[in-house]
C-alpha cells in the first residue's frame, strides 16, 4: 500500500511538471513573436490546454486506451472517475497532460497570422482525431499489460513520446503552415527574418520546459523505480549536449551563436531523448542530444530555404528531432530491450514504419480537413489584421506600447506632427513617448525655422524690401498670368504706369531717409484707393505699376487714375518736414476679346510712353496709350 501510494504521488507530481510545460511554451512562443502578437500567442496556449483537456476526457482517452478494435482505435466509453481507482485516475491525469502538450506545440509554428477561431478548429482536430488514434497504435495495452495497438505489437518503441507526442504535433504544424503560408514580409521580395520581441522570456520558457521534461520522461515509468534517476540524468545530458552542439554549429555558420538556435537546440535534445531515455547510458544520452542539436539547426536552415515560415522552429525541434530520437533506439539501445526485433537493422525498419505511419496519418488528416474547412471558414487573418497585430485584431487587446505605435503611425500617415503623443507615466512606452515628443518638438521648431527662412527668401525674391510691394520680377510673372486670364475670359485688363513728380527734389533736399519715408507713404496711400484684386508693384526708384482686371470701361480707369493722383498729390507729413509731390500716369488697356496677343514688355513700354508724354507736358495727370 505504501509503495502504491508513493507511485501515485510520483505520477501526480510528474503530471504537475508536465503541466508546467504549458507555461514554458507560453513564455517561449511569446518571446519569439513580435509584441503586437504576444497576447494572442499566450491566449492560444491557455485555450488549447482547456480544449484538449475537455476533448481528451470526453472521448479522447477511451479512443487512445480503450479496448482495441483491430489495433486501430480504442472503444469509446464513459470515463467514470468516481468509481475508478486512484492509480487509474493518476494515469488518466498524466495522459491528459500529454494530450495538452501535443496540442500546444502547433501554436508557435502558426503564430502571428492564424485566426484564433481557425486555431481552435485545429486544436479540436488534433485532440480528437489525431493524437488519441496514433497514441492507441503505440501505447494501448490489454488487461495483461501487453501491447494492443498495431504498432506496439509490431515492436515499435517510443518510451515517452518522441514520435507519439512531438513528431505527431510537428507533422500537424507542418500541414498547418503549408495551408496558411508565411507571414507578410518574411520571404519573397524584400523578405527578411522577423525577430522576437523578448528573447530573455523565451530563454525562461526553455528552462520551464526543461523542468517539465523531467516529469514528461520520469513520469512515463508510472512508478518511482530504479529507472527514474537514469531517465532524469539522460534528460539533463541530452538537453545540455543538444544546446551546446546547436550553439557551436550556429557559431560556425554565422560567426556568432544565434539565440534562437541555442534555444531550439536545447528543446530538440529534450525531445529526442524521450524515446529511449530509459534505455541509454550517459554516453549515448550525450550523443543523442548532440546530434539532435545539429539536426535542429540544419532543419531550421532547410525550412528557411524552402520559404516555410515556422515562427518558433517547432518543426525542426519537435518533428525532426523526434524522428532522430525515435531512430536512435535502434542504434544505441541494448539488443535485449527490443520487444520483437532480433537485430538493430530489423528494429531500425520497425522504427521507420512507426515514423512513417505518424507522418502519413497526422499530416494527411489535418491537411485534408483544413482544405475542406477552408471552403467554409478562413484560417488566416487579413493582411490589415496581420499588420495591426493579432492582439488588437483578434482580441481587442492592446498595450501602452501598441497605443504609442498607433499614435506614431497616425502621425506618419497624416503628416501632422503638431501635437505630441500621449504619455503613460512610469511605463517603458511612456519613456519612449517622452523622448519622441522631445524629438517632435525639436522637429517642429526646426520646421518653423526653415519655413520662416523660406518665407523670408520668397519675400526677398518677390517683394520690395522698403515698401513690401510686389517687385519688378514678380510683377512680370503676375502680369503674364493676368494677360492669360484676360484672353480666356474675353474681358479687359489695364496696366497703369506711375512716376512721381518732384520726388527728386524731396530726396535731394531732405535726404534719402525722407525719400524712403515718402515712398512708403505713397505705397500705403495708393493701396487704400485700389481694390483688393488690383496689384500695386514698385518696379524701381520712384516708379510704380498697377495691374487692373475685370473693369467695364475706360471710365472706370479714369476714375481710379484721378483717385490715385488726388491721393498722392496731397501734402505728406514726413519725420523731418512736410513735402508735396505729384504723379504722372500712363495707361495701356488690353482687350481679351480682340483675339490679339500682347506681352508684358509691350504693355509696360506702351504705358511708359504714355506716362512720359504726360510728364513732359502738363504733369500731374494721366494719359491712355494709343
Amino acid at each position: 500500500m505504501v509503495s502504491a501510494n508513493i507511485d501515485i504521488m510520483w505520477i501526480l507530481m510528474c503530471s504537475f511538471l508536465v503541466a508546467l510545460m504549458q507555461a514554458g511554451f507560453a513564455c517561449l512562443e511569446t518571446g519569439f513573436v513580435r509584441s503586437k502578437n504576444s497576447v494572442n500567442v499566450a491566449v492560444k496556449n491557455l485555450v488549447d490546454f482547456c480544449v484538449s483537456s475537455i476533448i481528451f476526457t470526453v472521448f479522447g482517452y477511451s479512443l487512445m486506451f480503450g479496448a482495441s478494435h483491430y489495433g486501430i482505435i480504442g472503444e469509446i466509453s464513459y470515463l467514470d472517475l468516481n468509481s475508478s481507482s486512484t492509480s487509474f485516475i493518476s494515469f488518466y491525469v498524466f495522459q491528459l497532460m500529454f494530450a495538452g502538450t501535443a496540442a500546444t506545440i502547433i501554436s508557435g509554428s502558426v503564430a502571428e497570422r492564424m485566426k484564433f477561431s481557425g486555431y481552435l478548429l485545429v486544436t479540436c482536430i488534433m485532440a480528437a482525431f489525431i493524437y488519441p488514434v496514433y497514441g492507441h497504435w503505440v501505447w494501448a495495452t490489454d488487461a495483461l499489460g501487453n501491447p494492443s495497438g498495431w504498432l506496439g505489437k509490431f515492436g515499435f518503441m517510443d518510451f515517452a513520446g518522441s514520435t507519439v507526442v512531438h513528431s505527431v504535433a510537428g507533422w500537424c504544424a507542418l500541414a498547418a503552415i503549408i495551408i496558411i503560408g508565411p507571414r507578410i514580409g518574411r520571404f519573397g521580395k524584400g523578405g527578411k527574418p522577423i525577430d522576437g520581441h523578448n528573447l530573455p522570456v523565451a530563454v525562461l520558457g526553455v528552462f520551464l520546459l526543461w523542468i517539465g521534461f523531467y516529469g514528461f520522461n520520469g513520469g512515463s515509468t508510472f512508478a518511482l523505480n530504479e529507472d527514474v534517476p537514469r531517465i532524469i540524468a539522460n534528460t539533463t545530458l541530452a538537453g545540455a549536449a543538444s544546446g551546446m552542439s546547436a550553439m557551436i554549429y550556429s557559431w560556425f555558420l554565422y560567426k556568432a551563436p544565434k539565440v534562437e538556435h541555442l534555444i531550439n537546440g536545447v528543446v530538440a535534445g529534450l525531445v529526442a531523448i524521450c524515446a529511449g531515455c530509459n534505455l541509454f547510458d550517459e554516453m549515448y544520452g550525450l550523443l543523442v542530444g548532440a546530434v539532435a542539436g545539429i539536426v535542429c539547426v540544419g532543419g531550421m536552415l532547410f525550412m528557411e530555404r524552402r520559404n516555410m515560415d515556422d515562427v518558433i522552429g517547432a518543426i525542426p525541434a519537435h518533428l525532426m528531432a523526434g524522428i532522430w530520437g525515435t531512430l536512435s533506439i535502434a542504434l544505441f539501445a541494448p539488443l535485449e530491450t527490443f520487444t520483437v526485433a532480433n537485430s538493430r537493422f530489423e528494429q531500425f525498419g520497425i522504427q521507420l514504419v512507426g515514423i512513417a505511419a505518424a507522418g502519413v496519418y497526422s499530416f494527411t488528416v489535418l491537411y485534408v480537413l483544413m482544405l475542406l474547412l477552408k471552403k467554409f471558414t478562413s484560417f488566416r487573418v487579413t493582411g490589415d489584421a496581420e499588420r495591426i497585430g493579432l492582439n488588437i485584431s483578434e482580441h481587442g487587446a492592446t498595450t501602452s506600447l501598441i497605443e504609442l505605435i498607433s499614435q506614431m503611425n497616425l502621425q506618419a500617415k497624416s503628416g501632422d506632427f503638431s501635437k505630441p503623443v500621449d504619455i503613460e507615466p512610469e511605463t517603458e512606452a511612456g519613456h519612449i513617448a517622452m523622448f519622441y515628443n522631445t524629438v517632435i518638438e525639436k522637429f517642429h521648431m526646426e520646421t518653423v525655422r526653415r519655413q520662416t527662412a523660406v518665407d523670408e527668401l520668397y519675400k526677398m525674391a518677390n517683394y520690395d524690401m522698403l515698401t513690401s510691394l510686389v517687385n519688378r520680377r514678380y510683377f512680370y510673372d503676375l502680369t503674364e498670368k493676368a494677360i492669360s486670364r484676360t484672353k480666356r475670359s474675353g474681358r479687359m485688363m489695364a496696366l497703369m504706369f506711375l512716376d512721381l513728380d518732384g520726388f527728386k527734389s524731396v530726396n535731394d533736399t531732405l535726404g534719402h531717409d525722407a525719400g524712403d519715408e515718402m515712398l512708403v507713404q505713397v505705397a500705403e496711400k495708393t493701396l487704400d484707393v485700389l481694390r483688393e484684386s488690383d496689384v500695386l508693384a514698385r518696379i524701381g526708384g520712384d516708379e510704380f505699376c498697377v495691374i487692373v482686371e475685370n473693369f467695364d470701361s475706360k471710365k472706370d480707369l479714369e476714375q481710379l487714375a484721378k483717385k490715385i493722383i488726388k491721393t498722392i498729390s496731397a501734402t505728406h507729413q514726413l519725420t523731418v518736414a512736410r513735402a508735396n509731390i505729384g504723379v504722372s500716369i500712363g495707361i495701356v488697356v488690353f482687350d481679351g476679346s480682340s483675339g490679339e496677343s500682347i506681352t508684358t514688355d509691350e504693355m509696360l513700354k506702351k504705358a511708359d510712353n504714355a506716362m512720359y508724354k504726360i510728364k513732359t507736358s502738363t504733369k500731374g495727370d494721366f494719359l491712355f496709350s494709343e
